[in-house]
Parts: C-alpha cells; sequence; structure tokens
C-alpha cells in the first residue's frame, strides 16, 4: 500500500498527538463511546494497528463517540479532531455532520501548542486539496508553520559556524581537489558575513564544494554544509529541488544526527514542507509495515 509524501506527512503529524491526547481525554472518549476505559484503549489500540483508519467493527463505537465530541464541541475536542482528520485524510471519508466541527478547529488553531497547531492546520489544508472536507477560511499559512523561520535559522547558522576548520578544508576539497583555495575563501565569506546565505546570482564558489559535502552522509562537513543549504532554501525557496531528492535519500541520516544537530535540520525541512507545496509533491511513500525513521519529517518540539 502506498500514498502520497504531503498525504502520510500530515497524517503523521496528527497521529505524533494522539497518544498525549489521549491520556488527558480517556475518560471523556469512553463516555462518549458508551464503553469501559478498558475497552475504549483496546478500540484504540485496534485503531492504531489498523492505521487509524476506521475500517472495522472493533473501532464503530470509537468512532461514533469521537464524532459526537466533535459535533458538540465538547471537552476532547482536540483528540476527535486529531484522530478524525487521520482517518478522512486516509479514506476520503466525507461526513457532512462535521462540517462544522472543521471550521471550529480552524477557529480554535491559535489556542493549541504550536505543534498540535501545524499538524492540525496542515491536516486540514491537505483535505480541502483532497477535496475531502470544504472550509469557508482555511488554515493560514502563519497557521501551518510549527517554527519560526528566524528561531531555525539562528539554529543552523550555529551549525554551519561549528565546524572545524578541518571540517572545512574537506569540504573546500569536495570537488576533486580543485580550486581549493577559492572554495575555501568563498565559504568563509558564506558562514561568516553573509550568515550562511550565498551571493546573489552564486553558481559555483562555493556551492558546488557545499552540495557534494551535503550528499554524503558522515562526511566531514556534512552537517554544516546541510545546515547552509537549508539556509538558502529557506531564505529563496528550494528552488533547484536540493532536498526534494536528498530528503528521500538522507533522511533516515538526518534523524540519526545528534539532537542539537538533528532537530534544527528536521526543522529547516519540515519549514520547506509547510511553506512550498511543491516539496516532495510527487513522492510517494510506501505503507507495507510501519513508517521507518526517515520516511516522514519527525515533530520537533522545541529546538536546542
Amino acid at each position: 500500500m502506498s500514498d502520497s509524501f504531503r498525504t502520510m506527512q500530515a497524517v503523521s503529524d496528527l497521529v505524533h498527538h494522539v497518544k498525549p491526547l489521549l491520556a488527558q481525554h480517556l475518560a471523556v472518549v469512553a463516555e462518549a463511546s458508551g464503553l469501559g476505559l478498558r475497552e475504549t484503549g483496546e478500540a484504540f489500540a485496534r485503531l492504531r494497528d489498523d492505521g487509524f483508519r476506521f475500517q472495522c467493527d472493533e473501532t464503530l463505537a470509537l468512532l461514533d463517540g469521537l464524532e459526537t465530541i466533535a459535533i458538540s464541541q465538547a471537552e476532547g475536542f482536540d483528540l476527535a479532531v486529531v484522530v478524525l482528520l487521520t482517518d478522512i485524510l486516509q479514506r476520503r471519508r466525507v461526513s457532512g455532520l462535521l462540517t462544522e466541527a472543521w471550521e471550529d478547529a480552524c477557529n480554535r488553531l491559535r489556542d493549541w501548542p504550536a505543534t498540535l497547531r501545524a499538524a492540525v492546520a496542515n491536516g486540514l489544508r491537505r483535505a480541502v486539496e483532497l477535496s475531502a472536507i470544504k472550509l469557508q477560511m482555511p488554515p493560514t499559512d502563519a497557521d501551518c508553520q510549527t517554527h519560526q523561520p528566524a528561531e531555525i535559522a539562528e539554529s543552523l547558522l550555529r551549525i554551519a559556524r561549528s565546524m572545524r576548520r578541518d571540517e572545512l578544508h574537506a569540504v573546500a576539497g569536495a570537488d576533486h581537489g580543485c580550486d581549493i583555495e577559492k572554495h575555501f575563501a568563498a565559504l568563509m565569506d558564506v558562514i561568516g558575513k553573509r550568515d550562511g546565505i550565498f551571493p546573489e546570482g552564486e553558481v559555483w564558489y562555493p556551492s558546488e564544494v557545499i552540495e557534494l559535502t551535503a550528499n554524503v552522509p558522515n562526511s566531514p562537513g556534512f552537517e554544516g554544509c546541510t545546515a547552509i543549504l537549508l539556509l538558502n532554501a529557506m531564505a529563496h525557496g528550494d528552488r533547484t529541488g536540493w532536498f526534494d531528492f536528498r530528503w528521500p535519500l538522507h533522511g533516515a541520516a538526518y534523524c540519526a544526527l545528534r539532537p542539537s544537530t538533528r532537530d534544527p535540520i528536521l526543522a529547516g525541512i519540515r519549514h520547506i514542507y509547510e511553506t512550498d507545496a511543491n516539496f516532495l509533491c510527487m513522492e510517494v511513500v510506501n505503507l507495507s509495515g510501519r513508517l521507518g525513521e526517515g520516511a516522514t519529517i519527525p515533530v520537533v518540539d522545541d529546538l536546542l
């Protein structure tokens, strides 16, 4: 089974919030569903095993309970929205009874924590793109962004400037040792006074060696060069598709980085996903079994 990357990214972000929200609202969901606490937990376990798709009799009572909460906008509304939207994105099951609930979710977005707000906003936006729901006032661009770009850029620049001198020389020589001095001088200029941004119109020095290094995980300077490419993609858009091909190839490697480097890099890639509708729009994710690290972009709660 497979689905588009952007649909499954929206689903993955929503699913991230199910467990903590369920811990808060288990009792009210059980009451609305006419189930005991244990039965409700078992129904959620079955729903999880079904990929958060309501497709079997064991979860129908849970579906009724969550729809009741969403329609009445009662306690547990955030959990109901997350679970129901996850199902709709995957099965394209449209319920006219929930029309007002989606509008109310849009109105509540700014009251929710940033990661939950962005997950629901991007889920709603994707559901509209798929014609699964209609909204009078869709989420704004700001609603869909988990972290502020300035915050991400500050962390990425820290990573770029943390490259040791031996790493910088290795990066400068990445083009088979050609023009090392010119690449090194341009690299120092970019991570120094230019705050990680290439000069306008720059097409070779130092972008060639930075792109080459950023395409070889574990190579000296890999983290710093990835950070520089992200800074430029965030500033000007990923017009050359740096991360359209790097995420499918290196997503698992990014996820395996040390947290102080991993989280800003993942936040930068997430920002591209949240602001560029063309990012990985043609990518297909294989859903056989559970999604592994690097299939979709993990949620980063706080930048280090």
